[in-house]
């Protein structure tokens, strides 16, 4: 069996090409286990199913039975009238929607395979040369807007927020890092009022300050890597972008441009890198955008599909041991 530490790109309901290009790497010939997986947004729910035990199978499962319309919950007093409770979520409460059902999702499908605190995620690694503080299966990119800062969580929780990771719900970080601006109201995380000066943060999309952190597990140290990191990426090349803007698109429509243009933009230079995209899987979602929930059964199985199509393109060239010793022409 292989080993490999894996970075989930963020994209919304774009979710089933990652579980594909999952399923890939653990049906392979010789196939691969996960010792650490790190993500913002969607690729942090992933992230966080799979570090809780579920296979690419089973998350692929729980995906097609989810009704992704039932995530848009609108939020406030307003919630019962149609397209007026949005409205004044979007206003008076800074998302669309309240994302309860996202989270309620995210606790129950992670209690159901025994994980709960960051306690549950403990990765016992003997040789590990990190601190105790980030030995942990699962790390998630989480944007601290209350500070304007990034959160890489459970990692950061004792020195930035003051609170033992041991004792925080692994769901409230999912959530804060799903918070997709606009559409999703805010996540809140308590804090030691002595660290933060508040007894709250506001947290936002990990993706609005990396939404594909490729180097989060590189060594520091100058030794070799005992294995790779490998990354899944939510576009066909490393140097995708977002779709042209059209000047005759209104305000919600520029809204999500700048969006789109943020996000993933602080990651771009590294992953151009040819040591980076030369172990990323790249895949083409182009013909879905990351807030589409009405996504059909036959739309998550094109995803999907694409997904096992691009994992399995990568694994037929890729060679670790090629990687190591610096040649990236893979």
């Amino acid at each position: 069996m292989a080993d490999a530490d894996l970075v989930l790109e963020g994209g919304g309901v774009k979710s089933s090409a990652l579980v594909g290009a999952i399923a890939a790497m653990t049906s392979f010939s010789d196939p691969y286990s996960f010792h650490r997986i790190a993500g913002a947004s969607a690729g942090a729910i992933v992230a966080g199913l799979l570090a809780a035990g579920l296979s690419a199978a089973q998350i692929k499962n729980a995906m097609d039975r989810l009704d992704y319309t039932k995530f848009m919950d609108p939020t406030g007093c307003l919630s019962g009238l149609p397209i007026v409770g949005e409205i004044s979520g979007l206003l008076f409460h800074q998302g669309l929607y309240a994302g309860e059902v996202l989270y309620e999702w995210l606790k129950e499908t992670l209690a159901a395979h025994g994980v709960h605190t960051w306690a549950d995620l403990k990765d016992n690694d003997p040789q590990s040369a990190l601190p105790a503080s980030q030995r942990y299966k699962l790390v998630v990119i989480v944007s601290d807007i209350s500070r304007g800062i990034m959160l890489r969580l459970p990692w950061d929780y004792r020195e930035l927020l003051g609170v033992d990771p041991d004792t925080a719900p692994v769901a409230d970080a999912i959530r804060a890092s799903a918070s997709i601006p606009f559409f999703f109201r805010p996540w809140t995380l308590p804090t030691d009022p002595s660290v933060t000066g508040h007894k709250n943060i506001v947290c936002s999309d990990g993706g609005l300050l990396s939404n594909f952190p490729m180097s989060i597990f590189d060594r520091d140290d100058g030794a070799l890597p005992r294995w790779p990191t490998i990354g899944i990426k939510l576009s066909d090349t490393n140097t995708a972008r977002t779709q042209d803007w059209n000047p005759e698109h209104n305000s919600l429509e520029l809204a999500k441009s700048l969006l789109s243009t943020i996000i993933g933009a602080a990651d771009r230079s590294y992953v151009n890198e040819p040591q980076a995209s030369s172990r990323t899987i790249f895949i083409n979602t182009s013909n879905y955008r990351a807030t589409d929930f009405n996504l059909t059964q036959q739309d998550k199985d094109a995803m999907y599909a694409s997904g096992l199509a691009s994992g399995e393109r990568f694994l037929a060239r890729w060679d670790f041991k090629k990687w190591q010793s610096g040649d990236y022409s893979m």
